[in-house]
């Protein structure tokens, strides 16, 4: 037995926070890797350039940490929408069960009748 689905407009701000988490996530990995990449790059430009790049702020080590960061938020960001999104469809699931049982039972006790 099934029962008509309800509530479409939570479905598709399910499926949108899922989609979300996903663009995050990989816009999260791109920043990263462009971040942790600048600093080494930048350090040849200048050192090319004839600038001291021991002043450049953003080194090496400097970029690393700083798309190391950039990859860990992005995963709890990642986390936290995707979380949401299946908490939607989870309440969505209870609410379908309940529905189902509740017409099972009412079927059963009118068949005793």
């Amino acid at each position: 037995m099934s029962v008509p689905q309800r509530f479409g407009v939570l479905r598709l701000i399910g499926t949108l926070l899922k989609v979300m988490a996903w663009i995050v996530l990989i816009s999260s990995i791109l920043l990263a890797l462009a971040v942790g990449l600048a600093g080494p790059i930048a350090r040849q430009f200048l050192g090319d350039a004839g600038l001291q790049p021991d002043l450049l702020v953003l080194g090496s080590a400097g970029g690393t940490i700083a798309g190391v960061l950039l990859m860990l938020i992005g995963v709890v960001i990642f986390l936290s929408f995707y979380a949401a999104g299946e908490s939607i469809f989870l309440q969505l699931a209870i609410e379908e069960n309940t529905r189902m049982t509740a017409a099972l039972l009412l079927r059963a006790a009118e068949k005793r009748d």
